[in-house]
């Protein structure tokens, strides 16, 4: 997915979890959502966040460890020693699954147990094609309608 897509479905899904977890710091808790649903490319040297730091790009495979549950669980665990609260590190959580999930629906898909197993999950969209910018345009309008009735 683009990092645009992934942003979408990680600010959404912010928005569902701060009416599920009520967090004291509700921007907070949204920006962390967002920050982690685009982290994962972080080992891509052309994406938003891997362009920052390309060596992380050099060193990993696109869609590897960064794209597995290992991750999911190291990105958590730092940021619940960053604030010291682990709804944030729900926050982290949460966001980060998002990207994973939703690139598992792509045609190039993940593997979630990088590096114990190469297993992949694929699945029938091809990035940057029309159903994907469908499925931004129906993220982008939700996001709006929600914020809207918060």
């Amino acid at each position: 997915m683009m990092w645009k897509t992934h942003l979408a479905f990680g600010f959404l899904t912010g928005l569902f979890l701060i009416e599920f977890f009520r967090p004291e710091n509700q921007i907070l808790f949204i920006s962390l959502c967002c920050l982690a649903s685009v982290l994962p490319d972080i080992d891509h040297p052309e994406s938003k966040v891997g362009s920052k730091v390309r060596i992380i790009g050099k060193l990993f495979e696109h869609r590897g460890f960064f794209h597995g549950i290992f991750a999911i669980f190291m990105f958590s665990a730092i940021s619940y020693f960053l604030f010291r609260q682990f709804i944030y590190a729900e926050a982290v959580f949460y966001g980060y699954l998002s990207h994973i999930i939703s690139d598992a629906i792509t045609h190039q898909g993940i593997m979630p147990l990088h590096p114990i197993s190469r297993f992949k999950i694929k699945g029938l969209i091809k990035t940057g094609a029309t159903a994907e910018y469908l499925i931004f345009s129906c993220l982008i309008l939700i996001n709006i309608y929600k914020t809207i009735n918060l």
